[in-house]
């Protein structure tokens, strides 16, 4: 792993002189999310920066870029702690523990050093995706109040199947280290069932992966270990959005419910504090950070 991101002095003496506890985040997207939605509100104890708002080394922002810094930054002996999205694993072709369902075994593990937490779900995105925010958004967005947490619920669960194909063939892309299919893939125009898995395969054979089919049902398997389709709808949901392409995931849902949640990102993230159901994950490392000060 190359040195991604450097601090400049100026920055170490920022860091040193404010005291507490710095928490990197991967992008300015997360830092709006977390820190200006989340935990706005948590005092000086506590200090969120966004990986890519500092100085450019060999590469860009990210999950390298968050752990250079939080390593970096504590042999300067400031308290630095990170967030990375759980598709780092991927990305490192980590399998074991990408593909490890038990929540309390994937969290005890600590893949990047005791200071980086790993987040459950693909990205961050995936939080996002909870009906009872969902569901104020659609309404709010059409000017209607029809809409519910189980309708919302109902029209995310209709199209797992074409969520799990599209997680597939990005898990199946990136195994042989190819580039996956865009986040907008079979999305405008909405593409469904059978047609749109034909086209994922069409497209990794294209990217040179042979036996696309075959890859992309491997990974499909993989990704049905995480589905539960003989319990409750919320229950199987909580589930399976763990595994599920965050970005893709919310664009293509948001084609098929004709609701952009894509672009009312913000929106979901107000919607998710004000009903106090931040995820009780991401809660529970802030508290963890704080106490460690």
């Amino acid at each position: 792993m190359g040195a991604f991101k450097k601090l400049k002095q100026t920055d170490k003496l920022v860091l040193k002189q404010r005291g507490g506890a710095v928490v990197f985040l991967e992008s300015n997207d997360d830092f709006e999310i977390i820190a200006q939605r989340w935990f706005f509100n948590e005092g000086e104890d506590i200090w969120f920066q966004p990986a890519d708002s500092y100085e450019t080394g060999t590469g860009g922002g990210g999950c390298d870029a968050v752990i250079d810094l939080v390593n970096g930054t504590r042999a300067d002996g400031i308290r630095a702690f990170g967030i990375v999205d759980r598709d780092i694993l991927l990305n490192n072709q980590n399998w074991p523990l990408w593909w490890e369902p038990r929540d309390d075994v994937f969290q005890a593990a600590r893949p990047y050093g005791s200071h980086i937490r790993v987040l459950l779900r693909w990205e961050l995105e995936n939080y996002l995706l909870h009906p009872d925010a969902m569901k104020i958004e659609a309404n709010d967005s059409a000017m209607v109040s029809t809409h519910t947490a189980d309708s919302v619920l109902a029209s995310c669960l209709e199209c797992s199947d074409e969520l799990k194909n599209r997680s597939a063939a990005t898990v199946a892309a990136l195994a042989v280290n190819l580039s996956p299919p865009a986040i907008g893939f079979g999305c405008n125009p909405l593409v469904c069932g059978i047609t749109l898995m034909e086209d994922l395969q069409k497209f990794l054979t294209k990217k040179g992966l042979s036996n696309a089919a075959q890859a992309m049902e491997q990974e499909r398997q993989q990704i049905d270990r995480f589905d539960a389709p003989s319990a409750p709808a919320r229950t199987r949901w909580e589930h399976l959005v763990r595994m599920l392409d965050g970005k893709a995931a919310l664009k293509y849902i948001s084609h098929r419910a004709k609701t952009r949640f894509d672009e009312r990102r913000a929106g979901l993230a107000n919607r998710m504090f004000e009903r106090g159901i931040v995820p009780l994950e991401v809660r529970e490392y802030i508290k963890e950070f704080k106490s460690a000060i």
